[in-house]
């Protein structure tokens, strides 16, 4: 390693854990104030506007998932050879993945762009907001490239422990999307209004800046150089393992988008009061984006810590560590669902006017909130299969949990047996206690430690 990269801590006190998680916690929610800002500031500027976002961002998400299942990959690969003290093959594969990001960025920008007719059709865009959602979707992906490295590398500095450069690129980002979006999206300080064009454009100038610094960052850390860029043939070697983490995870990720969208048409075709179901869906899935960024921190914390564990060939501390990290989100979680239990009609009475969306708003958190801690342990054993590279057995339990318990039993107790949206919620509440239990079964009784890189050791595996 080169003298100015520091040696990663790999301690792993309580200390060192919660140092790891809760600048991740703060991170995720600058990430959702970034997203917030952009729908509140398109909401100011017209409904149509509103709308074209709308379908702009899931288009977006959509093409994400390849660099989400790519980071999978890298995550494994990176804290695993950190854990095994291999710096130069971390830096390379750190490289690979920089590389790899730009690249897949815009041969995704390009697909978009000679798609878009179709993409549109598909999603049967109004005719009058399409003007609108053409130059929106433009503009996006031009950002496209700068999104998918900003994304890698941030994934990356978590690999190697290195978790507030990360959350200071992401503060400064939030700031200059606030700025932009009320300066140049609504005429905020006498600046020009340019609406939906410049929130556009504030996000393209936010995430390319978030993408350069943090490509500077792990320059000047030591963990990215010219030098370390991989030969073709090393790539050739390298990229077995980042395809082998990374297929089973951007297909869980198909798997559960096309189940929200599933999901998202049982509440509409509801046979009673569908219209308030759909919008308290919306609204409290909003809510639950916030509400679990804590579950979110500490399963990255455990694939940081699983994929250093297996890489130094201790499957006991690695064992050890999934389940301290199980008990303690989960008990956060818990905690922080009782906080919340008492102030559910305020929360609901914050997000809509409605009274009839207000009720839905707050059946759909009464159920997600009982839900808590099997919703946290699946997002933290999903965290130790990643680090683990077992992002297989996330594909298996995730995709069946939710095309074989949580839609059929949606549609059965909204559809048939309650008739309302509280019977798709009793569903997916249920479906995560039975997807929780799965994944505690796979960690206790499975060998999920296989496939990691470094599996075959024996004299530091106990």
């Amino acid at each position: 390693m080169p003298a100015h990269a520091p040696t990663p801590d790999l301690s792993t006190t309580p200390r060192s854990i919660w140092r790891l998680t809760w600048p991740q916690m703060l991170m995720m929610f600058l990430v959702f104030c970034i997203g917030f800002t952009d729908v509140w500031t398109a909401g100011h500027i017209s409904g149509d506007v509103q709308a074209a976002f709308g379908i702009v961002t899931q288009c977006v998400m959509f093409m994400l998932m390849v660099v989400m299942a790519m980071s999978s990959g890298g995550m494994a690969a990176v804290s695993q050879s950190i854990g095994a003290g291999r710096a130069r093959r971390a830096r390379r594969y750190i490289a690979m993945m920089v590389l790899g990001s730009l690249g897949l960025g815009l041969l995704a920008a390009a697909l978009g762009y000679f798609s878009q007719g179709l993409l549109f059709r598909a999603l049967m865009t109004p005719d009058a907001i399409l003007p609108i959602t053409r130059e929106y979707w433009g503009i996006s992906l031009l950002t496209l490239p700068a999104h998918y490295v900003f994304s890698a590398t941030g994934v990356m500095f978590r690999a190697t422990r290195q978790v507030f450069q990360p959350l200071w690129v992401t503060a400064a980002i939030c700031m200059c999307n606030l700025f932009g979006n009320l300066g140049f999206g609504l005429g905020y300080w006498g600046l020009p209004a340019h609406g939906y064009v410049g929130i556009a454009w504030t996000t393209f100038g936010a995430l390319l800046t978030g993408a350069l610094l943090n490509c500077l960052l792990l320059i000047r850390s030591g963990w990215l150089d010219r030098r370390d860029i991989p030969p073709l043939r090393w790539v050739r070697r390298g990229a077995r393992y980042l395809i082998n983490v990374a297929l089973p995870a951007g297909a869980t990720q198909v798997v559960w988008h096309t189940g929200y969208l599933t999901l998202f048409a049982i509440v509409a075709s509801l046979p009673h009061d569908s219209v308030n179901a759909l919008a308290g869906f919306t609204a409290g899935l909003r809510v639950e984006a916030l509400l679990f960024l804590p579950g979110q921190a500490f399963g990255m914390t455990a694939s940081i810590l699983v994929g250093n564990s297996l890489g130094a060939c201790n499957r006991a501390e690695a064992r050890r560590l999934a389940r301290l990290l199980l008990v303690c989100g989960c008990g956060f979680m818990t905690l922080t669902a009782t906080v919340i239990w008492p102030f559910m009609s305020d929360i609901a009475g914050q997000l809509s006017q409605v009274p009839g969306v207000q009720a839905r708003i707050v059946d759909y958190l009464r159920f997600n909130l009982v839900s808590a801690p099997f919703t946290a342990a699946s997002m933290i054993l999903g965290g130790v299969m990643v680090g683990a590279g077992a992002t297989r057995y996330n594909l298996a339990v995730f995709g069946s949990c939710f095309w074989l318990v949580r839609l059929p039993l949606a549609w059965l107790f909204g559809h048939i047996i309650w008739a309302d949206a509280s019977g798709v919620f009793m569903a997916m509440s249920a479906s995560q206690a039975v997807q929780s239990t799965i994944m505690l079964h796979v960690l206790l009784q499975r060998d999920w430690m296989r496939f990691a890189m470094h599996h075959n050791c024996h004299s530091r595996s106990h």
